[in-house]
């Protein structure tokens, strides 16, 4: 029974590697007799036929052992080979297909994958399985080595990976394999002096760029005039590896990046300059990152990870790897589907945090102290949980994917006026800062651009602490203060080094020296330390009267407002 022209199901999305649907040869009908399933037998590799019925319905599974066991017993050559034993067959469904990996072994080497309706689809191989099934034996080079490859680079290493990562960046290879953090994450030290030059090579050589599963880390920035998303970065990522691809090999896309782009930008180039099938050829999935700097390391094997694929191929073996150092791995289907996911962590936080901080210029024009408002109605409902207002909203995550989500939907011809309007509200926390400042500090005879000014605090956030200043709200405050003419300018960051603060203009200083004769003092993230901070005797060095702005609410504002000749101000504080 010839059923190959009937076999066109495209829906399981299976690669021909792990389904093979050139499976004609091995069904037989359910009328054939074991003579005729024996010549079927014969001809082909697998030692076995396939039984189905006239919808190719399968019936049962039979191996040349089968028969020799049958012909023993009293079979003859002319009996209905379906009527040689009464076992269900070993199968796997199609929406399941990755459990034909616990299924296979030395003694089951080839699996039918079926439909719900028992129609045979396909069928698994060990063969072609063995190696996704023994996942840490396959090599791993990770494209981009800032904070997403960096972190995942370490803790695949220490999860027992060869971990190549390249990066174009020769200064920033020359102090990883001097075992020097290029920034700061808890932990970070240590996994680097315990894997590299042995499990972990960091590398700018194009030819050390050799491995069977590939993880591209690059940014994607956001056009500052524009505002559109830049996959330049992406496209550049994915030539270097199209030109290294071979068989079975896995790419997957970590970055950040427009729903869409990697079934319409990364699929054609890799599939161009390899000249390999994708889904055919190799796998392609996207799994986004999604920890949180200065805790990374630790997320990377607690958060649930987020898979989607072209086909559940590429799920499955890509679900295979990420459960090789976490728990949790939530296959989402598509490609764009876990795309979106990305930007739905995302564009959520960020509106929420806006909608705070939209909040907070409410209370402060009614002299209300939104902190501990928020705090009073969220106690005890659940239903709330409303976040605490802030001097905006940064980082490189939050200041840029609203933008790529916004122009997705503009393409498409919708309006995304919430995404808009959080971004602009965050945006404009900086701004608003100067103003109340510049107000206060007019009404005792003084000005941002004449008097000494301490900032506290340039990583884009403190708490879980981080060193990255890349769009921190304070380097926007920073730019409006310097546009506005100030130029006495202090500075302190207790993770921040000394020499990236003195390179925006500002004179890097401790605590003590900030505060001495500041006319104004700024908290401008919420790092743990400043809790130790004896803020009495810090505030009675400075210049009275003195404004002294808490950004983040971290002092009690009734004290501090009862200090003499000093004027508290904060976000959300009237």
């Amino acid at each position: 029974m010839n059923i190959s022209k009937t076999v066109k199901n495209k829906s399981i999305g299976y690669s021909s590697v792990e389904i093979d649907k050139k499976f004609s040869h091995l069904c037989v009908s359910n009328k054939t007799t074991v003579l005729e399933a024996m010549k079927v037998i014969e001809q082909g590799k697998e030692r076995l036929c396939f039984v189905v019925d006239s919808v190719r319905k399968l019936e049962r599974v039979i191996s040349d052992g089968d028969i020799r066991r049958a012909l023993i017993g009293g079979k003859s050559l002319n009996d209905l080979v379906v009527d040689l034993h009464e076992q269900s067959p070993i199968v796997v469904r199609d929406t399941h297909p990755e459990k034909a990996l616990d299924k296979l072994s030395k003694w089951v080497t080839i699996i039918p994958v079926v439909d719900t309706q028992n129609r045979i689809v396909g069928i698994s191989r060990l063969v072609d399985l063995s190696s996704n099934y023994n996942i840490r034996q396959r090599s791993v080079a990770i494209v981009g080595l800032g904070y997403v490859g960096l972190t995942l680079a370490v803790v695949l290493a220490d999860n027992g990976f060869s971990v190549v990562g390249f990066d174009r960046d020769k200064n920033l290879i020359e102090k990883l394999n001097n075992k020097e953090p290029t920034f700061y994450e808890n932990g970070l030290e240590n996994l680097l002096g315990a894997h590299i030059g042995s499990s972990f090579l960091p590398s700018s050589k194009l030819e050390e760029l050799l491995a069977d599963i590939y993880i591209i880390t690059v940014g994607t920035p956001v056009n500052k005039n524009t505002k559109k998303p830049d996959v330049d970065y992406i496209k550049a990522a994915v030539k270097v590896i199209a030109a290294k691809l071979k068989l079975n090999d896995l790419v997957i896309l970590r970055s950040t990046v427009p729903v869409g782009c990697t079934r319409t930008i990364v699929v054609p180039i890799l599939e161009k300059i390899s000249g390999l099938k994708a889904g055919n050829d190799f796998f392609v999935s996207y799994c986004p990152e999604r920890t949180a700097e200065g805790r990374a390391l630790k997320e990377l094997r607690e958060l649930p990870q987020i898979v989607g694929g072209l086909d559940q191929a590429s799920r499955q073996i890509s679900m295979r790897f990420f459960n090789a150092y976490t728990h949790t791995v939530i296959d989402v289907g598509s490609l764009e589907a876990a795309e979106l996911c990305k930007l739905l962590d995302n564009t959520y936080r960020d509106a929420m945090f806006g909608y705070a901080n939209q909040m907070a210029m409410f209370a402060e024009k009614f002299g209300l102290n939104l902190k501990e408002l928020v705090k009073k109605v969220n106690v005890g409902y659940e239903r709330n949980k409303i976040p605490l207002p802030s001097p905006g909203v940064g980082g490189p995550c939050l200041s840029k994917d609203p933008y790529i989500l916004m122009d997705g939907f503009s393409k498409l011809g919708l309006e995304s006026p919430i995404t808009s309007a959080a971004r602009q509200v965050n945006e404009a926390a900086p701004k608003s800062i100067f103003d109340r400042t510049e107000v206060l500090l007019n009404g005792i005879g003084k000005s941002l651009a004449n008097d000494k000014i301490f900032i506290v605090g340039f990583a884009f956030k403190g708490d879980p602490m981080t060193s990255d200043l890349r769009d921190s709200t304070t380097i926007w405050f920073l730019d409006y203060l310097k546009i506005k003419g100030a130029k006495n300018i202090w500075g302190y960051d207790p993770i921040v080094p000394s020499k990236e603060i003195s390179d925006l203009g500002v004179e890097c200083s401790s605590l003590d020296e900030g505060f001495e004769d500041a006319s104004v003092v700024f908290i401008m993230n919420n790092h743990r330390s400043y809790f130790d901070m004896n803020i009495y005797q810090l505030l009675e060095k400075m210049s009275k009267p003195a404004v002294f702005y808490d950004g983040w609410n971290l002092f009690p504002a009734q004290d501090i407002q009862n200090v003499p000749g000093i004027i508290y101000s904060a976000v959300g504080v009237g």
